[in-house]
């Protein structure tokens, strides 16, 4: 028999049953929609989560510290730390030790600055670290640097009168509510210009020990860009000065001439792993060579046991409906065996395979699993939508034309959007291929069956 005259009689008995076959594959997609929807909230309890964590730190990250003489934070370190598998960037982070300074710029040094937050970075390593600039291009020469966004709010005009040489910018960012009875951030508020715009500028840079305030010595450093504020990556990116960790060495040096330190040393360094599944492996690397690590996996790692604990329990209360629609399935595959037996009969009298009567009894079910699951993952869809236009609420006052409808409905399907429930492809064709193998496993029972029958006695049969 042909494969196109095994689908052909297929088709036409699922036709002749109407009613039962419609209902064997309502069990299957309500099987379907169940399991789907249960884990598409897993999956978005778990999307969420990340997000939340991403918004403290980056998830890649991981924050070495010194353990010791045997495990200084120094050039040899960073080399052991590329050398691990799923390593991508390692970057060495320095400060300025038991100095302090003073910065000017603009004519006559007008413009003064009595504090920023002054960190090193490795040679090459900013743009690796994903320092976003907003304006400006990387340090490439020596004493080339980054300003902060806001660091140019921490300018003083001397020119100014005491008490109003500032720009205060959190009184901008901040406003007092009535109602709350206290301040409130406003992220939209909008910011007067600095004084001084500091990219492309040429900054003094006066420093002294704090055991000789009266001794100071001149640096000019350059202001090459401006970056964006991200507190994952640093604070200096908000208010400080991005220097490589070579020129911090240098101005160390000057004012500490005779210090006998002159190994390059870093206070922190940075690795960055290629995944969120590498953090764990390269952290215990790291560990084994005697230093001390932070990473946000020690806070995603349970949250995500849990996450990954209420999908299996979501996922297997769904399976249990999925397992009523395969008796459904048996059972009518059974009635439909019993009500063509003579059929069946005449199949095998005629010389047919009996490879060929299960392959078509076994056909039967797998399109009823497929033609279920294709339909519970539709619905599934459906389902997902309703459920996260519920939870976000949008303002439907605001959609005008089917263009907005349409944006609205993708927005609030969008995994950054931190929807309730998320259906990604996976889990769709995931759910049609598991009603498929779920008929086909309900049919061999009944397709078996049918093959063993006599052709003698079902040919006699009424």
């Amino acid at each position: 028999m042909k494969l196109g005259d095994m689908i052909k009689i297929c088709l036409q008995n699922l036709r002749r049953r109407k009613s039962r076959t419609i209902l064997t594959v309502l069990g299957v997609v309500v099987g379907c929609c169940a399991i789907v929807t249960m884990l598409s909230i897993g999956i978005g309890m778990q999307n969420s989560m990340e997000r939340s964590l991403a918004e403290m730190g980056d998830l890649t990250l991981i924050e070495v510290y010194s353990g010791g003489q045997n495990a200084k934070l120094n050039d040899e370190a960073i080399r052991k730390f590329e050398n691990i598998p799923g390593t991508d960037v390692v970057i060495g982070k320095g400060s300025l030790d038991n100095i302090g300074y003073e910065l000017s710029a603009g004519d006559k040094d007008r413009y003064q600055m009595r504090w920023a937050n002054i960190v090193g970075f490795s040679k090459d390593s900013m743009e690796k670290f994903g320092l976003e600039l907003i304006e400006g291009t990387f340090p490439k020469e020596p004493f080339e640097v980054l300003a902060g966004e806001f660091t140019a709010y921490n300018l003083m005009d001397t020119q100014r009168p005491e008490g109003s040489n500032m720009i205060d910018r959190w009184s901008y960012m901040y406003t007092y509510d009535p109602q709350l009875g206290y301040e409130t951030y406003n992220e939209n508020a909008e910011l007067p210009d600095p004084y001084l715009n500091l990219c492309g500028q040429t900054m003094t840079m006066n420093l002294y020990s704090y055991e000789d305030y009266d001794k100071k010595y001149e640096q000019k450093i350059k202001i090459t860009g401006v970056v964006k504020q991200d507190y994952n990556k640093d604070y200096s990116t908000s208010e400080g000065l991005i220097f490589m960790v070579t020129d911090l060495q240098a101005l160390q040096k000057m004012v500490f001439p005779t210090s006998n330190n002159r190994e390059l040393t870093y206070n922190q360094i940075y690795v960055k792993t290629t995944d969120i599944d590498q953090v764990e492996n390269v952290e215990n690397e790291v560990q084994k060579l005697g230093y001390s690590t932070w990473s946000m996996e020690s806070i995603r790692k349970p949250m995500q046991d849990e996450a990954r604990q209420r999908q299996m329990m979501f996922g297997g209360l769904g399976a249990v409906s999925l397992f009523v629609a395969a008796l459904g399935i048996t059972n009518t595959m059974i009635m439909s065996i019993s009500e063509r037996t003579r059929e069946i009969g005449v199949m095998k009298a005629l010389g047919c395979y009996l490879g060929n009567i299960r392959a078509t009894f076994l056909m039967e079910a797998g399109f009823i699993g497929l033609i279920g699951g294709i339909a519970g993952a539709i619905i599934s869809y459906i389902i997902s939508l309703v459920i996260n236009l519920v939870s976000q609420k949008p303002d439907f006052g605001m959609v005008e034309g089917f263009g907005q409808w349409w944006e609205m409905l993708i927005s609030v399907m969008l995994p950054e959007n931190s929807p309730v429930s998320i259906v990604p492809l996976w889990l769709a064709g995931f759910a049609i291929i598991f009603s498929i193998v779920i008929g086909l496993g309900s049919g061999f029972y009944p397709a078996n069956k049918a093959v063993h029958i006599s052709a003698l006695e079902a040919i006699k049969r009424e």
